[in-house]
């Protein structure tokens, strides 16, 4: 992880949205030194005095304009402890390694989960300008947890809903239907697994997040090691990766998911 990366920003919030049922800010920064990416996670001050952990939040668009800054925007829970337009807001980020855009149009299913649906609408976005074809699979257990399907149907060529359980059967029979040549997930560390084992078993490409922004007892600096995963014997010197230093992104075959507890 950069120490650019790790630099920590004076921000100013400029929007706190209702969105469903999350909360959307949008946050004025210095201009960053490199454009923010989809995976890409910031990291922010506890909500209260008495919390030690910061709270870590996917990044879900970027905006630079040359004299004014740059806007990032943040789909968080609505948890009732967040920041009202005009306040100040201190971020570190954007952390990490985001996800990689094909170098030809391509077949894409990009699968995301609860609040990391925002993230994963802003990577379909992003693959549909590179002239990739995109199908979107949004997972949450309520239906209300769904995010912003209005403008997720604008960005993608499909959208389709899902609970945890099924979406190792919604993705497979998908990226089957579709000829898709590489599948994404952002959200939690289950949804990566489901969505790697399905690629590995239609021999396709698979770049998943390694962590959960936004998950319990996150540090989100690399010093706590809550979030390592093991890798399989042979691929890379070490036997774990630590996504929020070497990540979050991670191709999927690298990461032994039968052995994640």
């Amino acid at each position: 992880m950069s120490t650019t990366q790790l630099r920590r920003r004076e921000g100013e919030v400029v929007a706190n949205r209702p969105l469903g049922a999350y909360r959307q800010l949008s946050v004025v920064l210095p201009a960053l030194g490199v454009p923010a990416r989809p995976g890409q996670f910031v990291v922010a001050p506890p909500a209260r005095a008495d919390q030690v952990l910061p709270r870590t939040w996917w990044v879900s668009g970027e905006h630079t304009e040359a004299g004014f800054g740059s806007t990032l925007e943040l789909v968080v829970p609505d948890t009732g402890v967040l920041p009202a337009a005009g306040e100040g807001l201190a971020l570190t980020g954007p952390v990490g390694r985001g996800f990689g855009l094909p170098t030809t149009p391509v077949t894409a299913v990009v699968a995301a989960h609860g609040v990391a649906g925002a993230a994963g609408r802003w990577l379909g976005e992003r693959l549909r300008t590179a002239g990739c074809t995109v199908h979107l699979v949004s997972v949450a257990d309520d239906p209300e947890q769904h995010v912003d399907l209005v403008r997720a149907r604008r960005g993608a060529d499909g959208v389709h809903l899902t609970d945890l359980r099924g979406s190792e059967d919604t993705v497979a029979a998908l990226a089957g239907s579709t000829g898709a040549s590489v599948l994404y997930a952002v959200g939690p560390v289950d949804l990566s697994a489901t969505v790697a084992r399905v690629a590995a078993a239609l021999a396709v490409v698979s770049q998943v997040t390694g962590l959960e922004a936004g998950a319990s007892g996150l540090c989100g600096y690399g010093l706590c090691g809550t979030c390592d995963l093991p890798l399989v014997t042979g691929r890379r010197r070490g036997t774990r990766v630590r996504p929020c230093v070497d990540g979050p992104v991670l191709r999927g075959d690298l990461v032994d998911w039968a052995g994640h507890p």
